[in-house]
């Protein structure tokens, strides 16, 4: 397994992955447009060098990184790629004296909690509109 940070990324390679679980896009050159708004990716390859795992980092550069998205292939999940994907995004973001911000279900809460991630306590409150 292989764990990279920015590496040159084919959209349609990106697209397969997202469509193993269920978040495929009919026009891959949304996710090229996507791709270029990025602070910054990881990804994660097997040993025939697929692409098995992705999170995408949208950031300010200067306190804030917001965790777009944290994907692993359907067929690889439960063997701790995710857990490994995570953790080099969050030495990514220490690094770098980012902030990380997501969203998440209440089902995955605990996944992201292991790493010190926690809801906030200090009166922010998250808004949206879902379309």
């Amino acid at each position: 397994m292989q764990i990279k940070r920015n590496e040159k990324i084919d959209v349609n390679e990106l697209n397969n992955l997202l469509k193993t679980i269920g978040w495929g896009l009919s026009s891959p050159k949304k996710l090229e447009e996507s791709l270029g708004f990025s602070w910054g990716w990881v990804t994660v390859r097997d040993d025939c060098n697929k692409l098995i795992g992705f999170a995408q980092i949208l950031s300010d550069g200067i306190k804030h990184a917001y965790i777009l998205r944290l994907l692993v292939h359907r067929d690889y999940q439960g063997r701790g790629i995710g857990t490994k994907l995570f953790g080099e995004v969050m030495e990514l973001l220490d690094e770098n004296n980012l902030n990380p911000i997501l969203i998440t279900k209440p089902s995955e809460e605990s996944f992201y909690t292991r790493f010190g991630l926690s809801r906030s306590n200090k009166g922010f409150i998250s808004l949206f509109k879902w379309r």
